[in-house]
C-alpha cells in the first residue's frame, strides 16, 4: 500500500547548492551535445527531466530525514544526474540503465565531478516484474526483456530506501505497482512528471 506525502510547491523547495548548480549545468550541456552529435537510432525514453526541481525535492527529503536509510536507486538513470545529485545529499546512490552508452556517460560525469556513485547496466525490473503490467500500450517504452541490473550491484530491489523514476505518460501506475510490490516497508518513491508534477509516496 502507498501513502502519498505532499511536497511543497517548487518555489518553496530548497535551492540548489553551488556544487549542484555546476553539476546540473554541465550535465545539461553534455546531454545537449550527446543528442546533437549522436549517430544511429535515437535512444528510447532518453529525455532529461528538470534536474534542479528534482534536486530541490531530494534536498527537502534529506533535510527532513524522511527516508528510513541512505540507500538510493534511480530507475532508468540516463546520464546519472539524479543519482549524482542524491549522492551530493549524502545518499549511497546508484542508478540502473539499460543503455550501455548512457552508463558510460554517467560514469564519466561522476568521475569528472569526483562524486561516488554506482551505475549498473541492466533493467530496473527484476525477474517476473513485468507480470505487474496490466495495459501493454501504456508501457510500450519500458524494456521488460533485458537482464536485471541488481545482480551487478550485488543488491536486491528491496534494499533501497529511496527510489526515483521519470515515467512517460501512462507509466506511473506501473512504476508505483513495482515499488508497492517489491519495496521494503517505509521506503519512498519520488517520481517526476513535470516541474509542477512531482509525486512522493511511502510504502506502508
Amino acid at each position: 500500500m502507498l501513502r502519498r506525502i505532499e511536497l511543497p510547491d517548487v518555489a518553496d523547495l530548497p535551492q540548489p547548492s553551488p556544487e549542484a548548480d555546476r553539476l546540473i549545468a554541465e550535465a545539461n550541456r553534455r546531454i545537449e551535445h550527446f543528442s546533437f552529435v549522436r549517430q544511429g537510432p535515437l535512444i528510447p525514453n532518453f529525455v532529461a527531466c528538470d534536474f534542479a526541481s528534482v534536486n530541490s525535492a531530494l534536498a527537502w527529503i534529506a533535510a527532513r530525514q524522511l527516508a528510513p536509510g541512505r540507500a538510493f536507486c534511480e530507475w532508468g538513470s540516463g546520464f546519472g544526474v539524479v543519482t549524482l545529485l542524491a549522492a551530493l545529499h549524502e545518499f549511497d546512490a546508484c542508478g540502473i540503465e539499460v543503455e550501455a552508452t548512457l552508463i558510460d556517460e554517467a560514469r564519466r560525469l561522476a568521475d569528472d565531478f569526483n562524486i561516488a556513485a554506482d551505475f549498473a547496466h541492466g533493467s530496473a525490473i527484476p525477474p517476473n516484474g513485468q507480470d505487474l503490467i496490466e495495459y501493454a500500450e501504456d508501457v510500450a517504452h519500458i524494456d521488460t526483456d533485458s537482464f536485471s541490473g541488481y545482480d551487478q550491484l550485488g543488491l536486491e530491489i528491496d534494499d533501497f530506501d529511496l527510489y526515483f523514476a521519470f515515467p512517460w505518460p501512462g507509466e506511473r501506475a506501473f512504476w508505483e505497482s513495482l515499488f508497492d510490490h517489491y519495496a521494503a516497508a517505509g521506503a519512498l518513491l519520488l517520481t517526476f512528471e513535470g516541474r509542477e508534477d512531482m509525486r512522493l509516496c511511502r510504502h506502508v
